[in-house]
């Protein structure tokens, strides 16, 4: 990736879990973020950048169940990444806005200020407080939807939670064996990748449900509708990856649900959209449906055959 300017550093928080209690401050950090090694973590507490509940750090304090930690992470050039977003839906309470694919919703990993989360409560005084109620992977393009208000917020919260919140997802997927519609039910697990864990399907994982329906067969791909009931991280990646038909262009997952390669889970160039999603209204009680159609769909005569499902 292409580095740009430099953003203005970040602020990490975390609360100490009660399995934590007892570990060092050097020792908690090296073994929760792998993302630095122990030498690392070692400097960044010297230097003052680690405090526990509000105060300065020493590599051997023993931590306590509930202590609050800060990391204060130096300004660094991010990755160049979209800047812009369209708005699909708004009120009062609820934005749904239209992601571009390379876009992250929140601060994580080499993204704090190009994010979409910044980019939303920069765009206007009434979304200075919104806050997604859902996720997309930073490669995947589409609809998510914001609380602008703590009505909007909990409303959304609430049914994402009851499985009321409707969501549909089109892809392109590599095979032309998939039946009609299936329900795919992989559980999904934390596994190691490299110096991280990633979410993957694995046997001991939790109970997962994507809903599967077939819209198009043209040779070897297969245009998919998905349907996420349940909301794990790259949850619909997974699923059609080991039902056997990855999503065409994806690097990361392959056959089975796990990962084929090295490369960053973020990273990009697959063909998966959010292309719907349904809810009631906070407070008018009516329920609202939104629609957005991909690039990489709209311009081909397949997108007529999504009319009718999404």
């Amino acid at each position: 990736m292409r580095m740009g300017t430099a953003n203005e550093g970040f602020i990490y928080r975390t609360r100490v879990a009660a399995d934590a209690a007892g570990a060092s401050v050097l020792a908690f950090h090296a073994a929760r973020f792998r993302h630095s090694d122990e030498a690392a973590w070692r400097a960044a507490i010297d230097l003052g950048r680690v405090l526990v509940n509000g105060r300065r750090a020493s590599a051997d304090q023993m931590l306590a169940a509930g202590d609050e930690l800060e990391f204060h992470r130096p300004p660094w050039p991010e990755p160049d990444a979209p800047e812009s977003f369209a708005v699909a839906f708004e009120d009062e309470h609820v934005l749904v806005v239209v992601k571009p694919a390379g876009l992250q919703v929140l601060p994580a990993g080499p993204f704090s200020a190009r994010t979409l989360l910044t980019l939303v409560r920069a765009s206007d005084v009434s979304r200075a407080a919104a806050a997604p109620a859902h996720r997309l992977g930073r490669g995947t393009s589409g609809l998510i939807a914001f609380g602008k208000t703590a009505v909007g917020r909990s409303s959304l919260t609430r049914e994402l939670r009851e499985l009321t919140f409707g969501k549909t997802y089109l892809a392109w997927v590599a095979g032309a064996r998939l039946p009609d519609s299936f329900a795919a039910r992989q559980p999904i697990a934390r596994v190691p990748h490299g110096p991280l864990t990633i979410h993957a399907a694995a046997a001991s994982g939790r109970a997962s449900l994507t809903r599967v329906r077939v819209l198009r067969r043209a040779g070897e791909r297969t245009l998919v509708a998905a349907q996420p009931i349940t909301g794990r991280p790259d949850q619909i990646r997974i699923h059609l990856a080991a039902a056997g038909a990855p999503i065409v262009g994806d690097p990361l997952f392959g056959p089975g649900g796990v990962p084929v390669s090295d490369v960053p889970p973020g990273t990009g160039g697959y063909l998966l959209h959010a292309a719907s999603l349904s809810f009631t209204h906070p407070t008018n009680g009516a329920r609202i449906k939104v629609r957005s159609l991909p690039d990489w769909l709209a311009q081909t005569d397949a997108s007529r055959v999504v009319d009718g499902f999404i």
